[in-house]
């Protein structure tokens, strides 16, 4: 994997200050509305622009910035893969929900209180559980990309047998994805000091992921349509 140009290739492309400039509005108008359902819409379209990204890697094209000329594709695809993120949340948010009511018991009760114990140990599993369903989706989620990416299908997304076989022939290159992606979040964290610098920050941060994860499909020879 070439480490240092998923953080810079989209400074290499001859166009990059124009497409990057479109992307920083789009960021900029969904957060500004995000408030609202409809801030929803420009936000989602970035998530379909990343996604053609990882595929343009995987494609090998030198510059792997589409032109935004693609709007419905855009939210079509981001879609698609926002749909897919949600449900594979779902566990999460699931669990989340009994888990806060276990440790409101839990620090509600008197030491020795047979409820509050039974809630603590509910609490400590439903937090084991999380970790475990969160860590799998964290590992996961290049190949949900790459199957998105490379086939534009939903279902694609909960392909499980695919999407396994894809992540343990590329487990390598998946961890190292990941913690560049971690990397990538704590120097956008401190670039984003100043609020006109967020929505930039946004969009750097879900193009150096995409690129990563495009350069994992790009190193794989396990089928993926």
């Amino acid at each position: 994997m070439d480490i240092a140009k998923s953080f810079t290739f989209m400074f290499e492309d001859p166009e990059w200050l124009r497409k990057l400039g479109i992307g920083f509005l789009v960021v900029l108008v969904g957060v500004l509305f995000s408030v609202v359902l409809i801030g929803l819409v420009p936000l989602i379209m970035v998530l379909g622009y990343t996604l053609d990204v990882t595929r343009n890697v995987m494609d090998g094209r030198a510059n792997p910035l589409p032109e935004w000329n693609d709007w419905e594709g855009f939210l079509g695809r981001g879609l698609k893969l926002a749909g897919v993120l949600v449900v594979w949340s779902l566990p999460l948010i699931l669990i989340s929900i009994p888990l806060g009511f276990s440790a409101a018991l839990a620090g509600n009760g008197s030491q020795g209180n047979f409820a509050a114990v039974m809630a603590t140990l509910f609490s400590l599993c439903g937090i084991c559980l999380a970790l475990a369903w969160g860590l799998a989706f964290l590992v996961f989620t290049p190949a949900i990309y790459v199957r998105l990416a490379r086939t534009n299908r939903f279902s694609a997304g909960f392909e499980f047998a695919k999407l396994w076989a894809f992540t343990r022939e590329n487990i390598s290159n998946v961890i190292v994805a990941i913690l560049l992606i971690l990397v990538a979040s704590v120097v956008g964290g401190f670039a984003s000091i100043f609020v006109v610098t967020i929505p930039l920050v946004i969009l750097w941060e879900s193009l150096v992921q995409a690129h990563l994860y495009g350069q994992v499909g790009a190193g794989s020879v396990t089928a993926l349509v």
